[in-house]
């Protein structure tokens, strides 16, 4: 049996790695280099250029995704648009901690966005103490200065 390409049906030469004809191959990487320059500009993404990026390999997601965090993190904190849109495209392609670093995580207030910290821990029993405003340790009740 022929396989066919998965975007225009054309007949793929016997034994190809891709599911795509080299015609289309090359529109979607172009198509993936415009989403990835309108992401780094305007800080949106519509639901067909998500469609879009399905099509992809899920390094080329987590590749997307590091080359984004580091740009919007050039200008210092994420504002509400990059981490938004970071949480989005984490979300849909279900990128882990471990694909993309657990100092990669970014996380939105309300007010501003921060990178994600791990825990704090007490001093005086080492658990870890989730809240930076705790005085005392909820465990223990070691004062937290």
């Amino acid at each position: 049996m022929t396989e066919k390409c998965a975007e225009c049906g054309v007949e793929l030469p016997e034994n190809s790695e891709s599911v795509y004809c080299a015609k289309c191959d090359a529109i979607l990487d172009k198509k993936f280099e415009k989403i990835e320059m309108n992401l780094i500009v305007y800080k949106e993404i519509s639901n067909d250029e998500i469609e879009v990026l399905k099509k992809f390999d899920k390094e080329d997601i987590v590749s997307l995704y590091l080359k984004l965090y580091d740009s919007y993190r050039e200008d210092g904190d994420f504002n509400e648009y990059e981490a938004s849109l970071l949480n989005k495209i984490q979300s849909v392609f279900a990128l882990t901690e471990k694909e993309i670093g657990s100092d990669k995580i970014v996380h939105f207030d309300g007010t501003k966005a921060t990178k994600k910290r791990k825990p704090l821990e007490c001093i005086k029993c080492g658990k870890p103490v989730l809240q930076d405003d705790f005085v005392f340790c909820p465990y223990c009740g070691f004062r937290l200065d």
